[in-house]
């Protein structure tokens, strides 16, 4: 009955770091979501939602991503199955896109 009544705990803790883990996690999404811009030759646009869902916007042409937080840095997952990686400095993200070199977004909302 003993080793039983340890099975129970264990598993309870277990499942108590994991909750805890997950809204950790999802209080830190909250944080960096909202609407970010870049000021290149052009204006990009940068979407981040709560959930995880986002975007970029270029001109007339849009992409989604999904996206969350790892160590501190914003990974964006792209619909080809690339990840890319930004750094995050207080309001601006700093990402390297292969085509465009570094592209720093400032926060707009």
């Amino acid at each position: 009955m003993a080793s039983k009544r340890r099975s129970y705990t264990t598993l309870g803790m277990w499942l108590f770091c994991l909750s805890l883990a997950f809204c950790i996690s999802c209080e830190s999404k909250d944080k960096y979501a909202g609407k970010y811009v870049a000021s290149t030759k052009e204006e990009i646009f940068l979407d981040l939602k709560p959930s995880g869902e986002g975007s970029w916007a270029l001109g007339d042409r849009e992409v989604t991503f999904s996206w969350y937080i790892k160590g501190g840095d914003l990974r964006v997952n792209t619909k080809e199955g690339g990840v890319l990686v930004g750094k995050i400095e207080g309001n601006t993200i700093r990402i390297t896109l292969p085509a465009r070199g570094e592209i720093v977004f400032t926060k707009s909302q």
